[in-house]
């Protein structure tokens, strides 16, 4: 009878122990249908490199800043002479071109992830500090229109556009691929930027008398305008780039951004394009 009951309490420990196993089988099969791996409580990519989490960092690179001032040449004739027949020649005389500067470029960025499997899903903010200040003038200009015997023309017309970008930050969404110790992603969003701007234009305005002998004596006198803003502008940001983890926790980066800043209100259209490099941690 002792020993039947060994045999009993034998089976019921192997029955107990069994059944463990199979709980713990089927507990495990479970969490990795969620996406969990057994012995870690976060989501990983399926490379095994963990990409989830928030993050910071600091760059560098070159900006190339574009300012396109044409849309100037309207607000910058109507300062200078409004309401007046002049006014319509000399926006034709305005004529800026894009000018190109480019300058070095710093800051840093903040940014969390999510993952799923593979994809990695975040939000990421970054500031940059830079110099880009781009000039354009154009002249000394004339031009004239004649109508029904009178002439009316502007005359050694200079202008000139100024664009200064000097620190821009950007609100980004980020969608990636894990592979391996690499995740190449693009990213897009609003920029925020300090764009001061301003444009001056001064000549001679005359009016005269194409009849023989002159209906009336020529009639002349200086003009001068102005126009700009100084401020805050907003705009878009896209880009690409990749992170590269040196170490657990530790990773480089290699991005391209554009940011646009519209025009209008005062403001030419500001576009910057950045290369750059960058190393963080992950947190």
């Amino acid at each position: 009878m002792s020993k039947s009951r060994n045999v009993s309490s034998g089976g019921l420990a192997l029955v107990v122990a069994l059944a463990a196993l199979g709980l713990g089988g089927r507990a495990q099969a479970a969490d990795y249908l969620r996406g969990h791996y057994a012995g870690s409580q976060e989501p990983r990519a399926a490379s095994g490199v963990d990409w989830a989490g928030f993050y910071a960092g600091v760059h560098a690179g070159a900006s190339s800043g574009e300012v396109d001032a044409s849309k100037f040449s309207s607000q910058l004739a109507d300062s200078a002479l409004p309401n007046t027949v002049h006014r319509n020649i000399l926006r034709d005389t305005i004529n800026f071109r894009p000018t190109n500067k480019v300058a070095t470029s710093y800051g840093g960025f903040v940014g969390v992830n999510f993952l799923w499997d593979d994809v990695v899903l975040g939000f990421e903010v970054d500031y940059t500090r830079s110099n880009i200040r781009a000039n354009s003038t154009v002249g000394p200009y004339g031009l004239y229109v004649d109508t029904a015997g009178v002439r009316n023309g502007v005359s050694n017309v200079v202008s000139s556009a100024r664009g200064e970008v000097k620190d821009w930050g950007t609100i980004r969404g980020r969608i990636g691929y894990a592979v391996g110790s690499f995740m190449p992603y693009v990213t897009a969003g609003i920029a925020i930027g300090n764009v001061n701007s301003r444009a001056t234009t001064a000549g001679t305005w005359y009016t005269e008398s194409l009849s023989t002998p002159p209906a009336f004596p020529t009639l002349s006198g200086p003009f001068n305008g102005v126009t700009g803003r100084r401020g805050i502008a907003y705009g878009s940001a896209m880009g690409a780039g990749v992170d590269m983890q040196l170490i657990p926790g530790m990773f480089m980066r290699a991005e391209y951004q554009f940011v646009q800043f519209a025009d209008g209100a005062k403001r030419p259209q500001v576009s910057i394009n950045t290369a750059r490099v960058g190393g963080g941690v992950k947190f």
